[in-house]
């Protein structure tokens, strides 16, 4: 018996139907190799390096599996009619690996979407220096309090800064060729 492994790449619309279809396809075409699946794992949704059939994220699915010698060709045969043609809607990627009799089946899964937690908001703020960043100083609660209260336009001093600005900026001096050459 020959141990593989396949990473898939499953679109992220995919429904639990659509990726225990995956599953039971795979173990139906192992057994019918005569060999077996050790592991079926849904590593979750993830987020992809960059786009892949105009997605940018995906779900990874690693099944493990041992297959006899003397049947590996037609079981590849049937596992390339399966993700082209059968499951070519949801299947974006996949890789076939072959593994040594001493590799164990223990690897570094990686972190998915869903099983993040949203994180403490105080927490990052402290984490990445910026402490005061959403919080106030009480000279500015009372300046805003004062604001609410007197609730006045405020308008003729956006005026004056308007006409301000109008007066400082005025058109730069054309200096013609006769200027230029009665100044040298």
């Amino acid at each position: 018996m020959i141990r593989y492994e396949t990473l898939m790449l499953i679109r992220s619309e995919a429904t639990a139907d659509e990726l225990s279809k995956i599953e039971t396809s795979i173990e139906k075409l192992a057994t019918d190799a005569k060999g077996s699946v050790n592991s079926f794992d849904r590593w979750g949704k993830c987020r992809l390096a960059y786009p892949v059939q105009k997605n940018d994220y995906g779900i990874y699915i690693l099944a493990r599996y041992e297959i006899p010698k003397s049947n590996l060709d037609s079981f590849f045969k049937e596992t390339q009619h399966l993700f082209k043609i059968k499951l070519n809607e949801v299947v974006m990627r996949h890789v076939d690996v072959s593994l040594g009799k001493e590799t164990s089946f223990d690897y570094a899964r990686p972190d998915a979407i869903e099983g993040q937690r949203a994180g403490n908001l105080d927490a990052f703020l402290k984490e990445n220096k910026m402490e005061g960043f959403l919080s106030e100083s009480k000279d500015t609660e009372k300046e805003s309090k004062e604001d609410k209260t007197s609730q006045e336009p405020k308008t003729e001093e956006v005026v004056e800064k308007v006409e301000v600005v109008e007066e400082k900026t005025t058109e730069p001096e054309v200096k013609s060729e006769e200027d230029e050459i009665a100044q040298s």
